[in-house]
């Protein structure tokens, strides 16, 4: 059977405008790595990214290259925790690690953040057929009603999406819901909320819960929401799935 590749989504965010965009993808497959920049996707991707400011990592200066290596590259191995530190172990058990984690594994636990840096690496969506599924951290959970909840909130509790449409700044803005206590707890992340809007609009079916629940961890790593679901027949005739991963 054909082995399914570890992918994660590089993400850039505008420190001043605060906007996030899906601009790379790594992948790995039998101790294989390769990066290449998002150029398929139609929203929140690369040319949005440097239409915001941004510009290629120096790493990775060809937006049109598509990079291999034999082992996780620099750029990117530098963003893992040090083994060596003494509570290297501990830090495993909080991310819910075992002691035979991959590098990509942890990367995806981390995010790989570093500080005020403005990159992270996100879990991609998958498909497969008309099914689909994803995971993310609630998005600005520090400034809606989250805190409010978090007493209430349980792992497993249904959430439910709500498109802002009168939102000034993001017409395709979803909102994320408690279902028992219909508080906003924030929005989904906006490199995922174009699908979702599709979803949404195009009488897809989803089922989302609470996953993880970190009460004293950062707000953008608090609560993470798992959906799973399936998409009209029309949405699987759309290019615009591109930028997801095929399984």
């Amino acid at each position: 059977m054909k082995r399914r590749p570890f992918v994660l989504w590089l993400v850039w965010q505008n420190v001043e405008t605060r906007q996030r965009y899906h601009i790379g993808n790594l992948y790995c497959l039998e101790g294989k790595y390769t990066f290449s920049y998002e150029l398929s996707g139609k929203r929140r991707t690369l040319l949005e990214a440097m239409e915001d400011g941004y510009r290629p990592h120096l790493a990775f200066r060809d937006i049109y290259k598509k990079y291999t290596s034999n082992r996780l590259f620099d750029a990117f191995a530098r963003r893992l925790p040090d083994k060596r530190r003494p509570d290297f172990s501990n830090l495993l058990r909080t991310l819910g690690l075992s002691e035979d984690y991959s590098e990509m594994d942890l990367l995806r636990a981390t995010g790989g953040r570093l500080g005020t840096d403005p990159y992270e690496f996100v879990a991609p969506i998958h498909r497969h057929q008309s099914h689909f599924d994803l995971d993310f951290y609630v998005a600005g959970w520090r400034y809606y009603e989250g805190e409010l909840a978090l007493n209430e909130l349980h792992e497993g509790d249904e959430v439910q999406f709500e498109i802002e449409k009168e939102n000034p700044k993001d017409t395709m803005a979803v909102m994320v819901r408690a279902v028992k206590s219909d508080y906003h707890l924030g929005y989904i992340p906006a490199f995922y909320s174009g699908f979702m809007c599709d979803v949404l609009n195009n009488d897809g079916e989803y089922h989302a819960t609470i996953s993880t629940i970190r009460e004293h961890a950062k707000p953008q790593l608090k609560v993470n929401i798992f959906v799973h679901g399936n998409y009209s027949s029309y949405l699987q005739e759309r290019d615009n799935f591109d930028i997801m991963v095929n399984v």
